[in-house]
């Protein structure tokens, strides 16, 4: 490890522009935001099309917050045709809106992004729906964006769910902590699966897919596209406690930086024991028990937490944000913990403010725990080259 006063500083310029809509207007809201980075510092920009899913998003943003050597920005059109991705070093293209696909990109950035990847040998990341921006035989207009002609994705009639999985060699020389663990667990949402039957691509690798002989659906794949590397995830480790870790590692892995290691804090793939299938059936429960919990007295909300935290851990994390705000505060400290146990690093400020409310030393004392637990999860490895 080299100590911080070997780093060469540079300072650049990442424009974050947020868009008050998806079309020209006066009412475009325009905010510049400058970072300082070092020489080994990783620029992501999460390209920020009309129909992104901002939860997908934040999600994304607050995984890669995990490594102190990576700092993200959204990333509009406009902000691509301004700077040409000069200072990003990997592209990720999230999940969009159900049922939805981008058909407006500008075909200027179609030849941005291409060179970006085929040229520059930078790195590319497509998550979910937002693959369909990078593949073939979908109706969006982006379709082939960078080149890949031996991908597509269909859809998928297996239920959505927490899906066991399973490494497979080269998958196991990038996420090496994982290679002697039996059960992995990852976030599914449904809707897409890779169709590779008629793939000739031999740079194109399964790298993990589902441990289940009879329907064995791959997950991520990686390829080289141009002098670039590609890896496409239709699971998303972003929203799965105790894996979220991966997404950085993702990250360092197609730009070809030192795959470092995190602490045991966010690396937990014991986390879960058991596939959850998120049917009709589980779906209504939950919304039965978010209902219970804005009614239901102390002692029952305290139970209804239990039952969230086992069952629906990442599901409920934002309605249970919502009762740090909680008149008790055995309530607001139940809260606290349960974002602390899921990692949901997105609540650091709301707990800020509700120890800045606490009036109860105790109370704030405990609070204070589990803010620390969150604050440890973030800028890991921040002094690595």
């Amino acid at each position: 490890m080299k100590k911080n006063n070997f780093l060469t500083l540079l300072t650049i310029t990442l424009f974050l522009l947020v868009l008050s809509a998806c079309t020209d207007s006066d009412k475009e809201k325009k905010h510049i935001k400058k970072r300082e980075l070092s020489k080994e510092t990783i620029a992501v920009g999460i390209y920020k099309t009309c129909n992104a899913n901002p939860v997908n998003i934040r999600n994304i943003i607050e995984a890669l917050r995990i490594d102190g050597g990576i700092v993200a920005v959204t990333l509009t059109d406009e902000d691509i045709l301004r700077a040409e991705l000069e200072n990003i070093d990997v592209l990720v293209f999230p999940g969009l809106n159900n049922g939805e696909f981008n058909d407006t990109t500008n075909n200027k950035v179609i030849q941005i992004i291409q060179k970006f990847v085929v040229v520059r040998g930078k790195g590319t990341i497509g998550i979910c729906s937002g693959i369909d921006m990078l593949t073939v035989n979908n109706e969006c207009k982006t379709l082939s964006l960078i080149g890949i002609d031996s991908i597509k994705t269909i859809n998928n009639k297996n239920n959505s769910g927490l899906y066991k999985f399973k490494l497979s060699d080269e998958g196991k020389n990038i996420f090496s902590e994982l290679k002697n663990t039996e059960n992995l667990y990852i976030d599914y949402q449904g809707g897409l699966i890779f169709d590779i039957t008629d793939n000739s691509n031999p740079d194109l690798k399964i790298i993990a897919q589902k441990a289940d002989e009879e329907d064995s659906i791959p997950l991520f794949l990686t390829s080289t596209i141009g002098k670039g590397k590609i890896l496409l995830a239709v699971a998303h480790p972003e929203s799965t406690p105790g894996m979220r870790w991966m997404f950085p590692r993702m990250v360092r892995w197609v730009i070809g930086h030192d795959l470092v290691a995190y602490d045991q804090n966010v690396m937990r793939p014991d986390y879960y024991k058991n596939e959850i299938v998120y049917s009709d059936e589980y779906k209504a429960n939950y919304e039965k028990l978010i209902n219970e919990l804005k009614e239901s007295k102390k002692e029952n909300k305290l139970i209804l937490f239990d039952k969230l935290q086992e069952n629906y851990s990442w599901y409920a994390a934002e309605t249970v944000r919502t009762f740090l705000k909680d008149k008790d505060s055995k309530i607001r400290i139940r809260a606290a913990k349960y974002l602390s146990d899921i990692e949901y690093t997105a609540a650091i400020e709301d707990i800020e403010k509700a120890i800045d409310r606490e009036r109860n030393r105790k109370n704030r004392e405990q609070l204070e725990i589990y803010l620390n637990v969150l604050e440890m999860m973030v800028e890991q490895n921040a002094s690595i080259e």
